[in-house]
């Protein structure tokens, strides 16, 4: 009964809130202004928050709750000045309820995007990320985690811990969603073709996902009448721009265990506030430092994928966060935000440029230079090659893509110490 009140409720303000899906302005309703939250480096998101403790239009008998409802904005990356998404958050309860027959009242405008009503907080959730699942354990919110995909390339060992507990009470001829029940993490396949089964089974209240440039939408997920959230912080022109998607993320989960008094204690968003602070405090503090320093050393961070080299973009976070680190980089006059896909050929021209050749493979046992060239002979033209100063990452034991999504400034350490020297500190995640 209270799934059917839920899905009743979010699918009236689906249809019946007023959306500006044109950019810019957000607005939740005629004459209802809100609270802006300050973005310092992410650009792809806007939250507002309307109806905050204090302000004469929260109801006296709604005290614990910190603000009515939060408005959540999700720009598309592929075609500016348009909405990717946008989200309604509102709190679980009798006054989350009326707040959600208040708003179905307004008058409702043209919808240019997918508009979904998130009650919060979610409590079950698939999660078909690996750096997502890392953040919400950071976060403290693990326990919302009841479904995953692409479980082999999580390097996190409480998520298979779990999904193995899944897994033996689904082979003990427990159903799928008794399997979920618990502790316990379903898996739910490929994120590319997602077990819709497992999913239905699992009852989650939203799934955190990836968006892709014309993707097409989600297929048979778009019609399970559950809200998608497009996680598409990795789109982010900057390493804290990605980092800082954590507030949003915060405010979808309260922390495990006893909830506090107040609405905004339990939920995960001070923790995600405070936890961005400390990684923009590092993060600065490495730059200073690395300012500092002489130029250091070129690096290249990619290594040839059939008969393309993809290499970051000169804007790109890597690019980036190369720049901060007062690397050279080949291609760092270049004005790309994303990858670019070089030929082979274009990447050794530079070769004699590269000092240090830093690649992520996913495989199980190091590479050695035999294999690299066994691969492809024209690596040894790579003056990094050559004076052996090649550092590789197993992205199959290391929790690389899991840490460093969302904590820039390890990633910045990294690569200060790949281009000024080991003085700087020992690698972390590079193997020489």
């Amino acid at each position: 009964m209270m799934n059917r009140k839920i899905y009743i409720f979010g699918a009236l303000l689906a249809l019946l809130v007023l959306t500006a899906c044109q950019g810019g302005k957000t607005t939740a309703g005629e004459a209802e202004e809100g609270d802006t939250l300050k973005m310092k480096y992410a650009k792809l998101l806007t939250i507002v928050k309307h109806g905050e403790k204090g302000t004469a239009s929260l109801n006296n008998d709604a005290e614990d709750a910190e603000y009515q409802y939060a408005d959540v904005n999700v720009a598309n990356p592929w075609k500016a000045g348009t909405l990717l998404h946008r989200y309604i958050l509102i709190p679980n309860g009798k006054e989350g309820d009326e707040t959600v027959a208040r708003l179905a009242l307004q008058r409702t405008s043209g919808m240019g995007c997918t508009t979904d009503t998130v009650r919060t907080p979610v409590e079950r959730s698939a999660v078909f990320i690996a750096p997502h699942c890392q953040l919400m354990y950071e976060l403290g919110c693990q326990q919302a985690i009841r479904g995953v995909c692409d479980l082999d390339y999580i390097n996190i060992p409480d998520v298979k811990k779990r999904a193995a507990s899944a897994g033996n009470a689904a082979a003990g001829k427990a159903s799928a969603g008794k399997a979920s029940a618990g502790n316990s993490i379903v898996d739910c396949g490929s994120s590319m073709a997602p077990d819709i089964e497992r999913i239905i089974a699992l009852k989650p209240e939203a799934i955190l996902l990836s968006p892709f440039e014309n993707s097409g939408g989600y297929g048979k997920l778009d019609k399970l009448h559950i809200p998608i959230i497009e996680a598409a912080d990795y789109m982010e022109s900057s390493p804290l721009g990605r980092a800082e998607w954590m507030k949003f993320y915060g405010m979808l989960f309260k922390k495990d265990g006893n909830a506090p008094k107040t609405a905004l204690a339990a939920s995960c968003e001070p923790k995600a506030d405070s936890l961005f602070a400390k990684i923009e405090k590092e993060y600065l503090k490495l730059k200073a430092e690395a300012a500092g320093y002489p130029k250091g050393l070129s690096i290249l961070t990619e290594r040839k994928t059939g008969n393309v080299w993809y290499v970051p973009g000169g804007q790109s976070t890597i690019g980036i966060l190369l720049k901060d680190a007062n690397a050279r980089y080949i291609f760092e006059d270049d004005e790309h935000s994303g990858s670019l896909a070089m030929s082979p050929e274009q990447i050794l021209a530079k070769g004699k440029q590269v000092d240090v050749w830093a690649f992520k493979y996913f495989g199980g046992a190091p590479l050695s230079q035999a294999q690299l060239l066994q691969e492809y002979d024209g690596y040894k033209a790579l003056a990094a090659f050559s004076r052996g100063n090649i550092y590789q990452v197993d992205t199959s034991t290391v929790p690389y893509f899991e840490l460093t999504s969302f904590h820039p400034e390890l990633l910045l350490r990294e690569f200060i110490i790949l281009a000024h020297g080991e003085r700087f500190g020992k690698l972390r995640f590079y193997k020489k």
